[in-house]
């Protein structure tokens, strides 16, 4: 698999390195555009898929990758997360108007780990479900938080600790929860 790859690689760099010209003058000239092209290989048209994996080994890679992933169902790496500027709270008509609705790829929720954001959980998870909504768990501290925010939450929903500073500011948005999706958002 190793010598798969490392072909591959020494195949891209080739091609990259053919695509790209050498300056055959000074400075004034590389301004004007001027440049000359070095050729390093003409393979005249050599197939390329001996230096590509085959199917067989990208299926194996990927069938490992996903046996790997299974039962993981959020990223802890990231923990723990604190978003300052994001507090629970009832979402005023003012807050989530930069969201470009027509935009949105899938329906999205944003909790914390708060009595609040679980009762909502519990509330809304049925509803979440239906719409295989995204949670951006945005203040969470530790593995077990997000273990229980999951527990919570259920199966078929995935949540993912975040930081949400960015985000808050790209769409005027200051509290949580809350779901959105391509017909607006649920206060």
């Amino acid at each position: 698999m190793g010598q798969h790859l490392n072909k591959a690689a020494i195949g891209i760099a080739l091609a990259s390195a053919l695509a790209f010209p050498v300056h055959a003058g000074t400075m004034n000239e590389q301004l004007k555009g001027f440049y000359e092209l070095e050729v390093i290989g003409d393979f005249g048209g050599q197939s390329a898929k001996p230096f590509l994996p085959s199917d067989s080994d990208f299926k194996e890679q990927l069938q490992k990758l996903k046996d790997e992933r299974r039962g993981k169902r959020f990223l802890v790496s990231n923990l723990p997360v604190s978003s300052p500027s994001l507090t629970v709270g009832r979402v005023g008509p003012q807050e989530a108007a930069g969201i470009r609705y027509d935009m949105l790829s899938r329906p999205m929720f944003i909790i914390g780990y708060d009595s609040v954001s679980i009762n909502w959980l519990k509330q809304n998870r049925r509803f979440l479900k239906e719409k295989r909504a995204i949670g951006l768990v945005v203040n969470v501290g530790t593995v077990d938080e997000m273990n229980h925010l999951q527990s919570v939450a259920g199966e078929g929903i995935l949540l993912q600790a975040t930081n949400g500073e960015q985000m808050a500011k790209a769409i005027n948005l200051r509290h949580y929860p809350f779901f959105v999706d391509k017909n607006g958002v649920m206060r």
